[in-house]
């Protein structure tokens, strides 16, 4: 082994958004008392996950790092960028099995054309399902979001994803939208929609048509004020013989055995 081999690898750093925070300012005093207290060695502050001593392994891939660097990404999504990280690497690894991919709660579309850069359905043979409410009135208990603001919020979502028929975009309440067509077997899922009702309605339909191998990826799994969603989830990976990984991230990871 050369000495260079031995050497660590150039640091990287990631400092963004973090949600909940009361005190702002006690905060980012914190924050700067770690980073001095570490040393300057590689930090990630961001998604309300802070860390420091990693590789950050996705900040030296190109496809990220453009995503970080470029004006198309917003803060957020730069932000939540090892969330993205995780689920591009079980979404490409999850392409060798047999069934579509789907998405439980789309909202823009912005993480289910992340995936369409990453998986090539039209070669693959596959679809890509996406659903979602696409709107938000007063009084709903889903989460109101900026983009329910946009009355033409589902028309963009078809539109972003036009020219590619592989995604089939389905407006509606989960599971109920099911009914507008659903795959029989599924390779991949991504459920993301901030309540345990439509979360668990789902997960009763995806785990029979997962295919051994399969994924599902929880974008809220792991976040204590989204918690009675684990508390849901849990028991019905477990009638099916499975369980969920809480990460780091606050994603919930199962994988179908």
């Amino acid at each position: 082994m050369t000495a260079n081999a031995r050497q660590p690898i150039e640091p990287k750093q990631l400092f963004g958004i973090n949600f909940n925070i009361r005190d702002q300012a006690k905060f980012n005093m914190a924050l700067q008392l770690l980073r001095e207290s570490t040393g300057g060695i590689p930090m990630f502050a961001a998604d309300n996950l802070i860390s420091w001593n990693r590789n950050l392994s996705f900040l030296r891939d190109d496809y990220f790092s453009a995503l970080l660097s470029g004006d198309e990404s917003d803060a957020v999504e730069k932000s939540c960028i090892w969330r993205l990280y995780i689920l591009l690497y079980f979404a490409e690894a999850c392409s060798h099995l047999e069934g579509d991919y789907v998405e439980l709660g789309c909202h823009k579309g912005t993480t289910a054309k992340r995936v369409t850069e990453r998986v090539d359905f039209a070669t693959l043979g596959k679809c890509y399902w996406l659903y979602d409410l696409f709107g938000w009135n007063p009084g709903d208990e889903h989460t109101h979001l900026p983009g329910h603001d946009n009355p033409r919020m589902y028309e963009d979502v078809v539109d972003r994803f036009a020219d590619q028929p592989a995604v089939i975009v389905i407006k509606g309440s989960v599971p109920e939208s099911f009914s507008q067509g659903f795959p029989e077997l599924i390779a991949f899922a991504h459920i993301d929609m901030n309540h345990p009702d439509p979360e668990s309605g789902a997960l009763r339909e995806v785990l029979p048509r997962l295919s051994a191998g399969g994924t599902i990826v929880f974008d809220d799994y792991g976040w204590w004020g989204y918690s009675a969603q684990k508390r849901v989830l849990d028991p019905i990976a477990a009638e099916h013989g499975c369980s969920i990984l809480e990460l780091p991230t606050g994603q919930g990871l199962l994988l179908k055995r």
